[in-house]
């Protein structure tokens, strides 16, 4: 805690620690505005729901406000190649690109990842940080909010603000007491996730630690992410119907799932749970006003999308970015506050909105599309196999592509040729004798297809996982 002055009023409150709120007070601090940063938890602890990779992308911001690597990603080990298998069909490898200077990714400890950035607010000049403080409510003149009401230690507080920021995540008190309203909201496509973290997982191939998805091809996959400390970060995601709990406890479903596939029990038989089973249902797609008089929102109190591509830190630290540059132009006199609100939104859109229709259509074609087993074993595979499909899929994640025009169709249908052509090229070496439609074949095309994959044996043989 840094506590240097004696008053109780601030150019901004900050609500919520965490990545948004610790990252947006550093800033305000390191452009001389007096912050009192808010957090309800006592740190280090983990959040209630969340189990995330950082990319370069995020590092990088992180870099811009002095948090150290070192401190934050402590015992985590760097995370260089994504091995991914579909059912039994397939597998492909892909590396992580190089991008800002790092070839790496993180599967950090939200633990020690969030009290590190913590520090690194409560280290900035100006900035009066209290974790353990619960907000109860906010203070108004008239439509304004000035300020907030918080407890601690038994003792009820209050405080004044220029303005008063809500980073205090998807069910923000701020943005209740504030009235925000939702929009572009999509309940069409609701996941549920569980996970937990293991000790004494096996590797996958080798000693060099990786990210390993499997996915199930009903409605979910898993992904196993080697963290902090000899950690593995076991999670599950899925089509909120297909995860249903019914008569089962989260970690009887959980567990379940995991033994069914011998895919991914392999690793764990021997393994055991470091930690509770967590997770969140009927994971929520929308975003809210940015703000309104005296009142702003920052990180998931703003904007909240699926997890399935690992997105949730990245745009807490680049929101957090965005608003301090507004609050910093109001505070300075350069426009409005409302002026300020508008150019944050404006910002916060461009930065997030494609991003946002890119991870619902991921979660459309990943969980929610039924392929039939000549998809799986044809184009699905000479898809998911292309090498600069795979290059341009990492580089999406990792922010080094834009989501608007990431795959054009000469990507995806010369991806499509050249697997073609690759199993055709395979079959004739391999069948000596000429081509004889099989049974199944209703046209040309289908004479093709089923010849160069889904009646060839040994493509099932090629394409099944070793």
């Amino acid at each position: 805690m840094n506590d240097s002055h004696n008053t109780n009023h601030y150019d901004c409150i900050v609500v919520g620690g965490r990545p948004a709120g610790a990252t947006l007070a550093a800033r305000l601090g390191q452009q001389g505005l007096r912050v009192l940063l808010l957090e309800r938890a006592v740190l280090p602890s983990p959040p209630a729901a969340s189990s995330p990779v950082i990319y370069p992308a995020t590092m990088r911001l992180l870099d811009e406000i002095g948090a150290d690597e070192a401190e934050y990603a402590r015992g985590t080990p760097r995370l260089r190649r994504f091995v991914a298998e579909v059912r039994e069909d397939f597998r492909f490898t892909a590396a992580v690109p190089s991008l800002f200077g790092r070839d790496y990714i993180y599967a950090i400890d939200r633990a020690r990842f969030d009290a590190a950035l913590w520090r690194t607010a409560a280290g900035q000049p100006g900035v009066v940080a209290h974790d353990g403080a619960s907000v109860t409510d906010l203070l108004r003149d008239g439509e304004r909010v000035t300020g907030v009401i918080w407890r601690a230690d038994g003792l009820e507080q209050r405080a004044t603000a220029g303005c008063v920021v809500g980073a205090d995540g998807r069910f923000s008190l701020v943005a209740r007491k504030a009235g925000a309203h939702d929009c572009d909201e999509r309940t069409d496509l609701p996941t549920t996730i569980y996970y937990a973290y293991w000790k004494g997982v096996a590797p996958y191939d080798g000693a060099e630690p990786i990210i390993h998805s499997f996915s199930a091809g009903r409605g979910y996959g898993i992904l196993t992410m080697d963290s902090a400390d000899g950690s593995t970060a076991v999670v599950v995601e899925g089509r909120a119907a297909a995860l249903e709990l019914g008569d089962a406890t989260a970690d009887e479903l959980y567990l379940g799932l995991l033994r069914r596939h011998p895919r991914v029990w392999r690793r764990l038989a021997g393994a055991t749970l470091a930690t509770d089973v967590r997770g969140m249902r009927n994971i929520g797609n929308k975003y809210r006003g940015a703000g309104g008089p005296g009142w702003a929102l920052v990180g998931d109190a703003l904007h909240q999308k699926d997890p399935i591509d690992g997105q949730g830190i990245y745009d807490a630290v680049a929101t957090a970015k965005l608003l301090a540059t507004a609050i910093g132009d109001w505070r300075r006199g350069r426009m409005t506050w409302e002026r300020a609100l508008e150019q944050y939104d404006a910002a916060v859109r461009a930065e997030t909105y494609a991003m946002y229709v890119e991870t619902l259509e991921r979660v459309r074609r990943e969980l929610y599309t039924g392929y039939s087993e000549r998809a799986y074993r044809t184009w699905v595979r000479w898809l998911s196999t292309d090498r600069e499909y795979q290059r341009r899929l990492m580089l999406l994640l990792a922010r080094g592509l834009p989501p608007t025009g990431w795959l054009p169709s000469s990507v995806f249908f010369g991806a499509i040729g050249r697997g073609a052509l690759a199993d055709l090229a395979r079959a004739i070496a391999r069948r000596p004798a000429p081509y004889a439609p099989c049974r199944w074949s209703r046209c040309y095309f289908d004479c093709f297809v089923c010849w160069a994959s889904t009646c060839c044996t040994w493509v099932c043989g090629e394409a099944a996982v070793p």
